[in-house]
Parts: structure tokens; sequence; C-alpha cells
């Protein structure tokens, strides 16, 4: 029998103490090298692809586990990015938009399955199919018919000098209706991506709470997260906004959000009434956010619709949004290339089928993509691993190509690529 005393003891348990330390640290500093490897990689895309500035995010353990900020936020007179570099965001907008509505629902205000007509005063019906109903399911799941058809741009166009109701972009009657702002099929089981049924789900947001859209919005999701988000220009200091770019014939140049000479200005116009035109502050696209708030939106939902004591929305909800509403089964459906595969309510629920919509292939993630004017987005999680990726590009020095072993495009998926084995490592 072998008999130790406390002394001995303490030293053996000092002893394991000091190696696993050193083991920690080892493994902490092996940590950090891959980082700054990443780093190097990334800016070797931004150069590969002449990205005006890159902000990328890997979620790891439920935790924000590297941010890697690239490049500049306004080109000339040069500004670098920063995380509270705000971007016209695009799609993933529709995200918070349902979050935003789906508070309603919690508080039984609205009903996901009735007649958009009764809550916005007027009869919604596709002239081609008039005897069906049109439902807020339906436009967040993205299989309402609605189109974006002709009339949609003019309305933008005319909106704001002609302060026009929404009714005239989707009344057969309207004075910016046009035919092709319906498909022929029904609503519910066809996938027809569409920016502007996002104008109704405002709309309905408004008359509702009775609050403007972008206020809700503020009042009900962004101010108690503490994100420096909005819809509304307004609210932020101009050089706090990255300009989105484009390169045509070889010059740099703002599409939108180029406020180097002129403030912001707001959009609303005087005595705009809630609910008459929920498109007024673009609700399809046009939130303005920075990286570390997205990255506070995706921790958010990752842990069921709460973060830092703060809950918008209760588990069941987001467990509702990011079950898939609509799966393709090969013909019911515009997937754009084979992108789309599967959508929740507001949400994009990746397949993981071989050479489709593939993040990292170990897990299924959900989230939301965004394009437009420049930008390319992404913000997609795992719940269930902890794990998620935000990828923000504010332009290009060329138009953007599709990835050969993914319908993501082909600097998202070098970059999804780069990050995959330091996930990996972490976990």
């Amino acid at each position: 029998m072998i008999l130790y005393n406390k002394k001995s003891i303490n030293k053996f348990l000092g002893f394991i103490f000091l190696i696993s330390f050193v083991l920690q640290a080892s493994s902490f500093d092996q940590i950090d090298e891959d980082a700054v490897d990443l780093d190097s990689e990334l800016q070797k895309v931004v150069e590969k692809y002449g990205l005006m500035g890159l902000s990328v995010t890997l979620i790891a353990n439920h935790e924000i586990a590297y941010e890697g900020i690239f490049g500049k936020a306004v080109f000339e007179p040069a500004r670098e990015m920063n995380r509270n570099s705000l971007f016209r965001i695009a799609s993933i907008t529709k995200t918070t938009v349902t979050m935003g509505l789906m508070q309603l629902m919690e508080q039984g205000l609205v009903d996901l399955d009735e007649d958009v007509s009764s809550y916005i005063g007027w009869e919604l019906r596709n002239p081609k199919r008039p005897e069906a109903i049109i439902t807020l399911r339906h436009l967040i799941g993205h299989t309402s018919g609605i189109r974006d058809g002709e009339g949609y741009g003019r309305f933008i166009s005319d909106m704001f000098t002609d302060r026009l109701n929404i009714q005239e972009l989707f009344q057969a009657s309207g004075s910016h209706f046009t035919e092709d702002m319906f498909a022929d099929h029904k609503p519910e089981h066809f996938f027809s991506y569409s920016n502007s049924a996002w104008s109704l789900v405002a709309t309905v947001i408004e008359k509702i709470s009775g609050q403007r859209f972008d206020r809700y919005m503020r009042d009900r999701l962004f101010s108690p997260l503490k994100m420096n988000a909005s819809f509304n220009l307004t609210d932020f200091e101009r050089d706090e906004i990255a300009i989105l770019y484009r390169k045509p014939d070889g010059v740099w140049t703002p599409q939108v959000d180029d406020f180097r000479e002129s403030e912001p200005a707001e959009r609303a116009y005087d005595g705009y009434e809630p609910g008459h035109n929920g498109l007024l502050y673009g609700p399809q696209g046009n939130l303005r956010i920075d990286t570390a708030s997205l990255q506070t939106l995706a921790l958010t939902l990752m842990n069921g619709g709460e973060l830092n004591g703060t809950r918008v929305l209760q588990p069941s909800t987001i467990e509702m949004i990011s079950t898939p509403n609509w799966v393709y089964d090969g013909t019911n459906g515009d997937t754009w290339d084979e992108f789309w595969q599967s959508y929740g309510l507001g949400i994009h629920i990746i397949s993981n089928r071989e050479g489709k919509d593939v993040i990292f292939p170990d897990r299924k993630m959900w989230g939301h993509p965004g394009i437009a004017y420049g930008l390319l987005s992404d913000m997609y999680i795992d719940p269930e691993t902890g794990s998620g990726v935000i990828f923000v590009t504010t332009g290009s020095n060329r138009p953007f190509e599709t990835s050969e072993r993914s319908s993501f495009y082909a600097m998202e998926q070098e970059v999804f690529d780069l990050l995959y084995p330091y996930l990996q490592k972490i976990e």
C-alpha cells in the first residue's frame, strides 16, 4: 500500500494544474495563430475579387469566435470599414420584419392564416384567382402569388411625390397595377420570391400597431436589443454609413447611400398616416445595420428569441419561423437556379443538397441572404451546434459569379471554405 501525505498530494495537483495550463495556453496560442492566418487568407479574397469592403463573423459555441473587417466604407475620401459601419443590408431585412410581425402574433393581434384584407381595410385578391384569400403566412413565406411586376418599380419611383396608397399597386383598378404583379397560380403551394409582398406585411404592422413602420421596429426590436439599426436614415450620422459600390467601366461608382455632400432625408411626408403605404421605409431590404448589430441579431435568434436578459420572441415562435413552410419538390417553385430549396417564414432554410445551398456541410443552417446595389450579404446560424456565419461585402470590381460547387456565389463559398476548418478546430 502506498501512502500519500497532504504535502505530496498538493505538489502532485499543482503539477497537474501546471501541465493543464501549459497545454491550454498552447491551444490558445494555436487558435490565435489560426486567426492571424484567417485574416491573411480573407485579405487574399478581398484582393482576388476586388472587394470594396468585407465583414466576416464566425460564431462557435454560441459566441463570437472570429471577426474580420477589411477594406473601405467609403472609397473617396477614404474611410476605413469597421464593425460599426452601417450597411443597407438587403434581404436580411425580411427576417427582422418577420420578427416584428410575430411579436403582434404572440400578442394575439394578428393571425397568420387570416385574410390579409381584414387587416389592411381593402380587398387584396389575385385577379386571376379571386376566390382564394391571401394570408400573412403566404406573404412571409413567398407563396402568395405576388410578383415584382412592372408596376412595382414605377410605384417606388412615384410614391413620394404622389403620396400613393399601397392599394394603388395591388388592386386591379389601381393607378400602378400591372397584370404581372400576380402569378397565374393560386396562393399557398408555389414558392416565388417577392419583394413587393413585404410592403403589405409592413402595412399590416402599421395598421395593427398604429405606429409608423420604422418607429415600430425601432421601439419593439432594435432598441430593446441595443442594436444600431434602423429603417430611417435620419437616425444616423452620415459618417456612420457605408456606401455601396459597383465598378462599371473601371470606375468605382456609388449605387446607394452616398451622403458625402448631403444629409439623409426623411422618407415620410408631412401628414403621413400609418397603414397608408408600408413600402415607404423599405421592409423588403432597406434596413441599415452594422456588423455588431448583425451579431446581436444572429445570437438572439440562436438563443430562442432572447439575449442578455432581453426577450423579443418566444422560443416556440423561433421554432415556427425556422421550420420549413415550403420545400422544393422539383416543380413547385422558382428556385433561382436551384438556390431556394426550402423556406420557413422570413427564413431561408439550408437543405445541404450536394452542389446546391451548402455552407458548412455537417450542419443544417438557417437565416437569410441579401443582394442589391453591389452589396452581397449572409446571416446563417445553427442553434443546435451554436455555430453561424455573417458575411457582408459592399462592392466588387466585377460581377458576382456563382460557385461551381454550390448555388452560393464563388466569393461566399470561398469564405465559407476558409471558416469551416477554423470552426472545427475551436469547437
